[in-house]
């Protein structure tokens, strides 16, 4: 009796599973027959493809490339991102720049990196001026707007001991490159 039992149950799950299989089937084959004829029906012009615009995020990276004219040299540097441009598209990101950074061009935009440019009209800050200051031998740096400050001033020798020739170079002011120049004209005006 118990082998008949589990006879019955054995083909109770078999003629289960055959007919899920079977019905399973034919579902599969009307759901890929019916795409089919919908597309038929379907004119292409009518589908509309949406893509969405690119958008500032706060893992944007904006790069700006400053070149200066003065010294021609070519500063490339990350901005900070302002949470007012976090969201805006690349159209609404230009509106911007044209009213806020006027001088500042959009290379390239994306979700991923915005890449900008500008053109400034004086010496980088990588320079140094040797000049006067207080009537004392001084060194000189260059801001972002181009202004210069007052670095460091050389108490022990004023400009009033140099040749006429050299007053005037320092009133005029020398703009050296780098550290090593700037330490070659200072020996000249300070030994």
């Amino acid at each position: 009796m118990k082998e008949k039992k589990g006879i019955f149950i054995f083909l109770f799950c078999f003629v289960l599973f055959l007919g899920s299989f079977v019905i399973g089937y034919d579902l599969m084959k009307r759901a890929n027959k019916d795409p089919l004829k919908a597309e038929e029906n379907t004119n292409i012009k009518d589908i509309e493809i949406i893509h969405e615009e690119d958008r500032i995020s706060p893992n944007t990276v904006i790069e700006i490339e400053i070149k200066y004219k003065e010294c021609n040299h070519t500063i490339t540097k990350l901005a900070e991102i302002d949470d007012i441009i976090i969201n805006m598209t690349e159209e609404e990101y230009r509106e911007y720049i044209k009213e806020n950074l006027p001088n500042v061009k959009i290379l390239s935009f994306s979700a991923k990196e915005i890449q900008l440019a500008e053109e400034r009209n004086h010496l980088c800050p990588n320079h140094y001026i040797v000049g006067e200051a207080d009537n004392k031998v001084a060194i000189y740096k260059i801001d972002e707007n181009g202004e210069r400050y007052v670095y460091k001033i050389f108490d022990d020798y004023p400009i009033a001991l140099l040749k006429k020739v050299d007053q005037k170079k320092l009133q005029e002011g020398i703009v050296v490159d780098s550290e090593e120049e700037l330490s070659d004209v200072l020996e000249n005006f300070i030994s």
